[in-house]
């Protein structure tokens, strides 16, 4: 007869922590195992899309700079201030530049070495603090432009970049480059689109 009790106890026991462990008793036991995406996946796709934006911006600096058809400069600029947020309406003389979207630190470091050869490219956060008044017309100090870029607009293998560039106020012009991702070359500029302005 003791022995039966023993048996019966032990048999609810073991019952009673099976129920237990189904009802969230033990995190280990009964529960569905937590699925994570691999932590690599995500940084990965950031960090393609960052040495996008880096590649084109290059080209989009590097063609502006070196073609005084487009800039509408006769001179070389060795001193080249960009903002670091980009602008959707950067290409537009009356545009208003709200809210920008800024341009990663590290995109900011790939541009400035890949153009180091050509120009001292300088990001900075206000246009303010490298225009001085100059007999009543502002202009970048230090014989330098200044340049607003817009955001990468396409998909595919083609976006098109907007971009001013500013010396003084009455030379600044404002345009759009179109990009293509040309097989085994990479993004290059193709052209513009759109109306320039010159001012």
């Amino acid at each position: 007869m003791q022995r039966a009790l023993i048996i019966t106890a032990a048999a609810i026991m073991t019952a009673l922590a099976v129920s237990t462990a189904g009802c969230g008793g033990s995190a280990a036991a009964g529960a569905p195992p937590t699925v994570h995406a691999p932590a690599s996946e995500r940084p990965a796709a950031v960090t393609q899309a960052r040495a996008k934006q880096a590649e084109v911006y290059v080209q989009v600096l590097r063609r502006y700079l070196s073609t005084p058809a487009e800039n509408s400069f006769s001179q070389t600029f060795k001193t080249v201030y960009v903002l670091d947020q980009v602008y959707t309406d950067a290409a537009v003389p009356s545009g208003k530049h709200g809210r920008g979207v800024p341009i990663a630190p590290q995109t900011q470091r790939q541009v400035t070495a890949a153009l180091a050869g050509m120009a001292h490219v300088i990001f900075i956060a206000d246009r303010e603090s490298v225009i001085e008044a100059g007999g009543g017309c502002g202009q970048v100090r230090n014989g330098g432009i200044l340049i607003t870029l817009g955001p990468p607009v396409g998909h595919g293998n083609e976006v098109r970049v907007a971009i001013n560039g500013f010396v003084a106020c009455l030379g600044a012009t404002w345009l759009i480059y179109v990009l293509q991702d040309q097989p085994g070359a990479g993004w290059r500029v193709t052209g513009t689109t759109g109306s320039m302005a010159i001012s």
